[in-house]
């Protein structure tokens, strides 16, 4: 059996990464996988349930049953534990501050890497698989290796729409968020498991001075110029 093409995508918050890759994948017809929405649900899941994001028993309990449980729906991008759809609420601080703390825990990065890779692999024709670690770890063998950045000033203005325009009035201002973002960015590229760094063999994809359908537009024909589309 054929395997699927897989373009992979890698960058910090508020490049746009999500918005732009599920628009292409809507547009070529593949599939679009956000592997943080899973470690998002893994700390919302934690935060339900009243489980410090140290506890280690307490996280494996948690993706004991979230690995079997999980389904993502490819066309929407929707992400269900059970019967129970999270994605409303994987925008929201508790998610963001518990994908922070998880990512850090070897055994949540090993329990999500087989579980990323199986749901990206089980698309019917292609898949954009984005996050922080896809072309270095999960897919070091895809089509196509993607770097996305951007300014942090943009990056952080991005985040101040987007809380904006999903109904939450945001309590921080854009000099706080962008410190925040900050944050983020030296968790993940310092953090001693998986670190977030550009493939060598990726390709930048800065999308600081591009509007939204100018960066799709741009990725789509990076993705056709390489004969994968």
């Amino acid at each position: 059996m054929t395997r699927p093409k897989i373009v992979a995508v890698d960058g910090p918050a508020g490049s746009g990464k999500s918005s732009i890759c599920a628009t292409v994948c809507k547009n070529l017809g593949w599939s679009y996988v956000n592997t943080g929405a899973l470690y998002r649900a893994v700390g919302l899941m934690a935060h339900d349930r009243g489980i410090a994001l140290v506890e280690g028993e307490g996280i494996k309990r948690i993706l004991d049953e979230f690995s079997p449980g999980v389904r993502w729906e490819h066309e929407s991008a929707r992400l269900f534990v059970g019967v129970e759809d999270l994605t409303p609420r994987l925008g929201s601080v508790e998610a963001a501050n518990g994908a922070s703390a998880v990512a850090k825990m070897q055994m949540v990065r090993d329990a999500l890497l087989p579980l990323q890779r199986r749901l990206a692999l089980s698309a019917p024709r292609g898949a954009i698989v984005d996050g922080r670690d896809i072309g270095t770890v999960v897919f070091p063998d895809a089509d196509l290796k993607i770097f996305m950045t951007a300014s942090l000033e943009q990056r952080a203005a991005r985040r101040l729409k987007q809380l904006e325009r999903s109904g939450i009035k945001p309590d921080l201002t854009h000099a706080e968020i962008m410190r925040g973002i900050a944050s983020r960015d030296e968790q993940d590229s310092q953090r001693d498991s998986a670190p977030m760094r550009k493939a060598a063999d990726a390709v930048l994809f800065d999308t600081s001075e591009m509007d939204v359908e100018q960066a799709i537009t741009n990725l789509r024909t990076l993705i056709k110029s390489k004969g994968l589309a």
